[in-house]
């Protein structure tokens, strides 16, 4: 207890004594916890009267009175930081814009000669043969060669995929295939 207290008057000496702490969030929530240890104390001492309900509704009135006036503080402590915060944001955009048209209006003043480095290489086409060069790509022999490959391929292709689905056919204890809906 004496340590609450302790704590609780160090914060009202901070309240007191540091006006710049006055207007800021921590004081705001400094003495929001200060209410709520006093709410703690009186409504300890309302229980020790005789009309319990009286005393804490008059406790409950005051304490919603005090917490809304903090509220309307934070809020508008916050208010005045988040237009504090936007001013900078402009001042940085402006200075930004201001930077800039000074960087394009020296660009403008110089030749562009003298900002490409003279050194500079200019990058040389590659030599490459192109793909239409001849009318005809391939000959007719090479054309027929390609085809009989192509049918061949085929051909292994079907008597693979009937190996297999005789394979599979052949397989005993096979379960009965589901029907098909057509």
């Amino acid at each position: 207890m004496k340590i609450l207290s302790f704590v609780v008057r160090l914060v009202l000496l901070q309240v007191v004594f540091l006006p710049a702490f006055a207007d800021s969030l921590e004081a705001v929530e400094a003495e929001r916890q200060h209410l709520q240890f006093e709410g703690s104390r009186i409504e300890s001492a309302c229980y020790d009267r005789f009309a319990v309900n009286a005393c804490l509704s008059k406790w409950g009135a005051e304490r919603r009175a005090r917490a809304a006036a903090l509220r309307k503080r934070e809020l508008a402590l916050l208010d005045t930081e988040r237009t504090e915060r936007t001013r900078e944001q402009l001042e940085r955009l402006e200075d930004k814009k201001t930077e800039q048209t000074k960087r394009l209006e020296e660009m403008a003043k110089d030749p562009v000669t003298e900002r490409v480095p003279k050194t500079a290489q200019v990058p040389q086409p590659l030599d490459r043969p192109e793909v239409n060069d001849s009318p005809a790509a391939i000959s007719p022999e090479q054309a027929q060669a390609n085809r009989a490959a192509f049918e061949a391929k085929l051909e292994e292709a079907a008597r693979r995929k009937a190996e297999v689905e005789k394979r599979i056919q052949d397989r005993p204890d096979r379960a009965e295939p589901l029907p098909i809906n057509q």
